[in-house]
């Protein structure tokens, strides 16, 4: 079967895929950082502003979620005109969100600039993914695009807890928030330097722009002209539908760990919060995203993610049941394992199938899509999981996380599987790749 881009999707793991994947990752790291640090200074945000918990996790939370959706929606349509024209704007938003949250002097002041940073971050989960996959080759790919998504956004979680854990000790608490939220904009400043070095993408330009003269030109790389494939709205939506509910799923569970585990969570277990979230985050989820990525082009997307799901959905329902009949140790390790399996699966791989599964011509618009479902999940978990905990508990709540787990898990066996296929294959098509072979040996 010949590949029109064969010649770049094969080549082997080079310093230019480790330096687009880290670039790409810089976004993920600025996203885990801020939603994290958000959730971890909620405390001292609450004391300045006089908010109760609901009101407060409304503004920081509900604010940046919306800007998500916008900023994928409108990225995600913009793609089409150019994936590299972007890939800086939505760093600049980042920056001016983060950094001016530090001079806020009400709730409300706090919502505009979290929706700014909301914005460029709802773009950078578009075009991050996007744009990495389509720099990386066929047998590296899952690797590339887990170390770039999951493993860098919780490292940015990590980076949170580290930095508020140390500035605790030496500012008050009337200003660690604001220096705790500022220096979520430090990433974001890399980005926008190293980003604008690289060229536009190999993929884009062959199979959306057409322009084989700069596909030469950038790559070295010389195509004949193609036939690329109709797009089928009946063979697309059914699978788009799919990735999207599983990600929809994926947030609700995982956003109400990381929103309320360290206050509601670790204050049940007895444990403190900044310290909860550095055990969980340290032990448990970043070196299984790690974990997750090496395994990726090996097991399969969808092996992962199944597994994954499942296993959130047991230990989930077992931290339901034996919260406050087992000692700490043994509750946070149940907890614990939850996390493992998060990152192992869906924490690490639900952001492929938007980028994996669809054409060039509309793959900004599918991952925007995906994400919006993504964020709406984060939605219902930010206005519903405070109620339920208020009116019904911690237990009736994780039962309730636990069984949306297994659901999701029987949903991902629905999908395609990615691994191991080029980008190509879903641009051009199966048939028309092998007619272009025959037409080559004739």
């Amino acid at each position: 079967m010949h590949n029109p881009l064969g010649e770049f999707e094969n080549r082997r793991l080079n310093l230019f895929h480790i330096k687009t994947t880290l670039i790409a990752g810089a976004g993920q790291v600025v996203d885990g950082y801020d939603l994290t640090a958000a959730s971890l200074v909620l405390a001292s945000m609450e004391v300045y502003f006089g908010n109760s918990l609901l009101q407060l996790s409304t503004v920081l939370f509900a604010s940046i979620i919306l800007g998500n959706i916008l900023g994928a929606i409108i990225f995600g349509y913009l793609a089409k005109h150019g994936r590299k024209k972007f890939y800086g704007i939505d760093a600049m938003l980042m920056i001016f969100g983060a950094l001016f949250q530090a001079f806020a002097t009400s709730a409300y002041e706090i919502a505009i600039l979290r929706f700014l940073l909301g914005l460029g971050i709802g773009a950078d989960y578009v075009l991050s993914p996007l744009i990495n996959a389509e720099y990386a080759n066929i047998k590296d790919r899952g690797k590339l695009m887990a170390i770039s998504g999951g493993f860098m956004w919780n490292f940015g979680a990590l980076l949170s807890a580290i930095v508020t854990l140390y500035l605790a000790q030496i500012f008050p608490q009337s200003t660690l928030w604001r220096v705790v939220l500022a220096l979520g904009s430090v990433p974001a400043i890399a980005v926008v330097v190293f980003r604008r070095k690289f060229p536009e993408t190999p993929h884009y330009l062959l199979y959306v722009k057409k322009d084989l003269n700069e596909l030469k030109e950038k790559y070295g790389l010389t195509v004949d002209n193609i036939n690329i494939s109709k797009i089928v709205l009946k063979a697309v939506l059914p699978v788009l539908f799919i990735a999207s509910l599983t990600w929809y799923l994926y947030d609700i569970s995982a956003y109400s760990s990381v929103f309320f585990g360290p206050n509601v969570i670790a204050e049940r277990i007895g444990v403190n919060g900044v310290l909860f979230e550095l055990i969980i985050l340290a032990i448990f989820s970043v070196p299984w995203n790690f974990t997750s990525s090496l395994l990726a082009d090996r097991l399969g997307r969808k092996k992962l993610q199944a597994i994954g799901f499942i296993g959130m959905g047991v230990f989930t329902l077992l931290f339901a049941f034996l919260i406050g009949k087992v000692d700490i140790l043994t509750t946070l390790i149940i907890y614990g394992m939850s996390s493992i399996f998060n990152s192992l699966g869906p924490g690490t791989i639900v952001g492929f199938w938007g980028v994996e599964l669809f054409p060039a011509e509309i793959r900004g618009i599918t991952q925007g899509i995906t994400v919006v479902s993504g964020r709406m999940g984060v939605l219902t978990t930010t206005f519903l999981f405070p109620i339920i905990l208020q009116n019904y508990g911690i237990v009736t709540t994780m039962i309730l996380l636990g069984i949306l787990g297994i659901v999701a898990s029987i949903i991902t066996l629905r999908l395609p599987e990615p691994k191991g296929k080029s980008l190509s294959e879903v641009s051009v098509g199966k048939e028309s790749m092998k007619q272009t072979s025959a037409d080559k040996n004739s």
